[in-house]
């Protein structure tokens, strides 16, 4: 086999590559961002005593963990114009079909750490009159979120890597600008091995500092 890798090609659209890999970055923190506050919002419904309340998280944690990404950011994108009128720019429609249904799966984390906190300690904090705002803010959540951090960081690193998927709808992101760019030159080869790697690189960076983290935090000791 004489294939010669062609790092001239890499070199010159280096600052391209960058780009969207920057574009990459974004649309999975802003993702990061709604699910986690989602999330904790449908964790806290689905641990109501208010049914309703309860019955609707659990129907949107159902729909968001069985629902395929690909299909839902689609749908969101091109559906909504279609049938609400609704037009979202692409770089929004990613974020949300990321986060949303991202969203489902940190609302699971949450309930799990939620409940793994000592049931005595509720019942301590309402012995001493306090509020449920503040059982939840300055006793169950700091140590729910500590318990979670694992589970979370595993979320956060698939979010990341799920980011790759909202070129599809012309997200001017790593893969977009990798596609241009072997279609250009004629070799896909080099330019996908190089934001693969890129991609790679970025998530074993983002898993470090996770790790990091939760030494900080007192796991694994």
């Amino acid at each position: 086999m004489n294939y010669k890798f062609q790092w001239n090609l890499i070199s010159r659209n280096w600052d391209t590559l960058l780009e969207g890999l920057v574009v990459t970055y974004q649309v999975a923190a802003l993702a990061i961002v709604l699910a986690s506050i989602l999330g904790l919002v449908l964790a806290l419904m689905r641990l109501s005593p208010r049914r309703w309340l309860s019955l609707l998280a659990q129907i949107y944690i159902e729909l968001g963990r069985t629902l395929p990404l690909y299909v839902f950011l689609l749908w969101l994108y091109f559906g909504l114009a279609v049938a609400l009128g609704i037009t979202l720019k692409s770089f929004q429609a990613g974020v949300l079909a990321l986060g949303l249904i991202s969203a489902a799966y940190m609302a699971e984390i949450y309930r799990a750490g939620i409940m793994a906190v000592d049931r005595g300690q509720f019942e301590a904090a309402r012995a001493l009159g306090l509020t449920a705002p503040q059982i939840y803010g300055d006793i169950v959540l700091p140590q729910a979120f500590r318990i979670i951090l694992p589970a979370a960081g595993n979320q956060f690193v698939g979010i990341f890597k799920g980011a790759a998927i909202v070129s599809v709808i012309g997200v001017a992101d790593l893969m977009f600008h990798t596609r241009e760019l072997s279609l250009k030159f004629f070799r896909p080869f080099e330019f996908y091995t190089t934001s693969g790697a890129m991609l790679i690189a970025s998530t074993l960076i983002f898993a470090a500092l996770v790790a990091v983290l939760e030494r900080r935090l007192g796991w694994g000791r």
